[in-house]
């Protein structure tokens, strides 16, 4: 027999279904990007702390670690460290990234192959080795040298081509064209707004994370990943089960419309302030409006899970819903 967690959510072949395995798209969409942003902005503002700052973090370990001592160091040593062991440091721990990085490529080409065996080393990993720790290099001094504006920016787009070739291949280029050149706009004028530093990556991470959590509630809800109570379930007349559900999506919604209600005072709150972020210029209701959509959306989806319950109407076979919902 199989296994019931196995076998996926109930799907039904109705208008309803496919407009939310849209929308679901789209925040899995929404999602991925928020991710990719936090961590990117993130690596660029440890880059550039790292490596502006006049006493970054490897001073302050070099200088702690030679010292030893909790008074203040010699001007001289501060010197010396800032102008050649820091330097030494930082060039030697990125050629090891570079050339474990390399090792660890070719070693997955050659098992791809269905070699069993680690390939042995040649001279072309260690020249490997070294051109990704150039790249690293570049990296960090691209980081200092180009405006957040123009990094941000470049970094956009290349990461919309790329997921635009990769929608292209799934047959998938029109909604992600749907979705993602409307979206292209605020982003686009956020991006040219952003200080020239790199602090405002902490104001934007406060807003994605918010997308990030929310939209996933959201998403879990269609997939009926949200916990459940099954304590009676056994014991129910199964001529009762229908209304039970009925009853108990209703108490859902109920619930979920209180705090979509909840979710909007706040957000009216937040734009009749006008408040903006302490850092990145945009609006504060950015933070609540996440709330607001994502109750929104389940609200809708335990609306529809009532209606098809209220209707009798049947899920289709669990194997072609796994597939459908795919």
């Amino acid at each position: 027999m199989a296994n019931p967690l196995e076998q996926g959510p109930a799907r039904y072949d109705d208008a309803l279904e496919r407009i939310d395995r849209m929308v679901f798209r789209v925040e899995a969409g929404v999602m991925s990007f928020a991710l990719l942003a936090m961590s990117v902005t993130f690596f660029l503002k440890i880059v550039y702390e790292a490596v502006i700052a006049e006493r970054n973090f490897v001073d302050a370990f070099l200088l702690r670690w030679m010292h030893g001592t909790d008074t203040e160091a010699p001007d001289a040593l501060v010197a010396t460290v800032h102008g050649v062991y820091t330097p030494s440091l930082v060039t030697v721990a990125l050629l090891l990234l570079g050339v474990g990085a390399a090792r660890t490529a070719t070693t997955q080409i050659a098992r791809a192959r269905g070699d069993e065996a680690a390939p042995p080393w040649k001279p072309a990993t260690l020249l490997a080795g070294v051109a990704i720790a150039i790249g690293f290099a570049a990296v960090g001094w691209l980081v200092v040298v180009v405006p957040a504006q123009i990094a941000c920016g470049v970094l956009y787009l290349a990461f919309l081509v790329l997921f635009a070739r990769r929608a292209q291949g799934k047959g998938e280029l029109g909604l992600f064209l749907l979705l993602w050149i409307p979206l292209s706009v605020p982003i686009g004028v956020l991006v040219s707004r952003i200080p020239e530093q790199y602090a405002w990556v902490n104001d934007l991470s406060k807003v994605l994370i918010m997308y990030v959590g929310f939209l996933g509630a959201s998403m879990a809800s269609r997939e009926q990943k949200h916990i459940l109570l099954n304590f009676g379930r056994k014991l129910w007349p199964q001529g009762a089960k229908r209304a039970i559900e009925a009853l108990s999506l209703t108490i859902w919604l109920g619930f979920n419309l209180l705090l979509l209600a909840l979710g909007y005072h706040l957000f009216a709150l937040h734009q009749e302030a006008g408040s903006t972020l302490s850092i990145l210029p945009i609006p504060e209701y950015h933070i609540s409006l996440p709330v607001l959509l994502s109750f929104a959306l389940m609200s809708l989806r335990v609306a529809a899970d009532l209606f098809r319950v209220v209707t009798g109407a049947e899920p289709v076979p669990s194997t072609a819903a796994v597939e459908e919902g795919r």
